[in-house]
Formats: structure tokens, C-alpha cells, sequence
């Protein structure tokens, strides 16, 4: 500080100006040290994005609400980009968000630094949700838990549309907006509403995993047909559209993809397990092998 006055002194004898613009900028310095840091307004694209998903479901379970995972990379995925662009920065999704989700972002940059302990857990979330582990594939990818951590939809991949086409998939399954011939195209179970209508032998339990998965165990009386095999869809054509379908896989993330093919085929009785298979054993149902 001394040296500092001696400084000024030197200065308004040499150019009294100089000095008068020094002690302004020392002035506006101070003042703009005082002040708050500045945060930016609440707006269609500046919705709150959670980094931790237990603190997230924490929240949706005290609101009420669902959890929605953003699978991203922020800094190198051209399709992620347009994503958050058209769809989570658009001012629909942001009034939609705010009474129906709490959401978390799961990001994989490739340009910019992550924290060590945040990109080991984004890790592990990629393996939990069975996404690919090949670098630079598996995005994005949104999924959607229900407030009890259940898998209720998962979709991998963005062909454009904005929010319209984004939209009516989430709200089919967090029970907002307005419901739509295709969102009410099939039905969410609870484990015990699942075994009583399995109860009835007029319906058909489907069980859409794999043929291995299949063997380990099942629900009793349940017919497979695997939902990512290549002739899911023309196996499925040949079922009597009529009878109603209760359909699982081992979480409720394949069923979800076979209730939506199988609407389009024109069945009109589809009943989801969220949870799928999982959920039935930890609930202690009976168990087939």
C-alpha cells in the first residue's frame, strides 16, 4: 500500500489526469467486489440439471415427480446438441419439466476436464442402464424413473421432431398432459395387478427377453418372444390381436419397446410391468423354470 502512494503521488505530479482515472478504476474495482456473483434468469433452457441421481430421487420422491436421465456428450455429440437445443431448451419442455420431473445430466465430454469421483459415477450409471460401453456410442440416450427408481421408458438415439415428438412418450408414462390415442396405447401394471390378471388364462403373459434369460426363470405360463430379435415383429403379426397382453422383460426398459410395436400392429390390450421380472421375484411371486 505504501509503495502504492508513493506511486499516485509521483503520478499527479507528472499527469494529475492519470491519477483521477486510477482511483475511478480503483473505485469500481472495490464496488464490483462487493457484489453477488451474477446468476442467470430462469428461463426455457436454464432448468435446474442434477448431477446426483440419489439426491434426485430423493426429490422426485418427496414431489412426486420422475426422474429424467440425460445420457450425453456436451462437447462432441452433434445429435446430443440438437437434442438439448430443440427439445430440453424449448420453452414446452421447460413448462412440462417443471411440474413433472426432476432432472439429471449425465455427461461424457471429450474436450473439457470432468471431476474424477462425477465421471466415475456417470460410469457406473452407463453400465446400470445397459448402455453401450464402446466409446462414443449410446447417444443420447434419455431414461425415465418412476418416483420408486423404477425404469419406466428408455430410448436411445434422436431423429429430430422437438418437443412434440419427445414429449407425448414421457407424459405417457408420467401420467401429464394430454393423452393421446397412441400415448394410451398400453398400460402400466403394478406387480400385484400383473399376477391377477396372469390369474385370468384368457390373457397372454409375454415375456419379450431372450431365449436365455427365458430359461433362468419366469412368470409361470409366460411365452416368449424377444423383442430384439429381428423377427420380433412378424412373430408378433401372427398372434391373435383380440386377447390382451401382459408383457415384462427383467426391468421394464424391452417391455416398454414391445408394448409401442405391438400397438402399431393394431393390439389394442397391452399391459406393462415397470420393473419387469425383477420387480415380480423381489416382490416374491412364483418363479417358473
Amino acid at each position: 500500500m505504501l509503495n502504492l502512494f508513493f506511486a499516485m503521488k509521483i503520478c499527479m505530479h507528472r499527469n494529475p489526469g492519470l491519477i483521477v482515472t486510477m482511483l475511478a478504476a480503483i473505485a469500481w474495482v472495490a464496488a464490483e467486489a462487493q457484489q453477488p456473483p451474477m446468476v442467470p434468469e430462469s428461463g426455457p433452457g436454464q432448468l435446474t440439471w442434477l448431477t446426483d441421481l440419489p439426491q434426485a430421487q430423493s426429490l422426485a420422491k418427496v414431489g412426486g415427480k420422475s426422474v429424467l436421465l440425460f445420457f450425453h456428450g456436451s462437447d462432441w455429440c452433434p445429435t446430443c446438441a440438437e437434442m438439448q437445443r430443440q427439445v430440453f431448451d424449448s420453452p414446452e419442455f421447460a413448462q412440462y419439466a417443471r411440474g413433472a420431473l426432476v432432472l439429471v445430466d449425465v455427461d461424457f465430454p471429450e474436450k473439457h476436464a470432468q471431476a474424477g469421483e462425477l465421471a466415475r459415477a456417470n460410469l457406473a450409471l452407463k453400465a446400470r442402464f445397459n448402455l453401450s460401453q464402446a466409446k462414443g456410442e449410446g447417444f443420447p440416450t434419455i431414461v425415465l424413473l418412476d418416483d420408486a427408481g423404477l425404469t419406466v421408458f428408455q430410448e436411445t438415439g434422436y431423429a429430430g421432431g422437438g418437443p412434440a415428438e419427445v414429449l407425448p412418450k414421457l407424459q405417457r408414462h408420467t401420467g401429464t398432459g394430454a393423452m393421446t390415442n397412441a400415448a394410451a396405447a398400453f398400460r402400466n401394471l403394478s406387480v400385484d395387478e400383473f399376477a391377477g390378471m396372469a390369474a385370468d388364462k384368457g390373457n397372454v403373459i409375454l415375456d419379450v427377453r431372450t431365449a436365455q434369460e427365458f430359461a433362468a426363470g419366469r412368470v409361470p405360463g409366460a411365452v416368449n418372444l424377444d423383442v430384439t430379435a429381428a423377427d420380433f415383429e412378424s412373430r408378433a403379426a401372427e398372434l391373435d390381436p383380440s386377447r390382451a397382453y401382459l408383457v415384462y422383460c427383467a426391468s421394464g426398459v424391452r417391455s416398454v419397446r414391445a408394448c409401442d410395436q405391438l400397438a402399431r400392429l393394431k393390439f389394442s390390450r397391452l399391459y406393462n410391468l415397470p420393473g419387469g421380472f425383477r420387480a415380480w421375484a423381489k416382490a416374491g411371486k412364483t418363479v417358473e423354470q
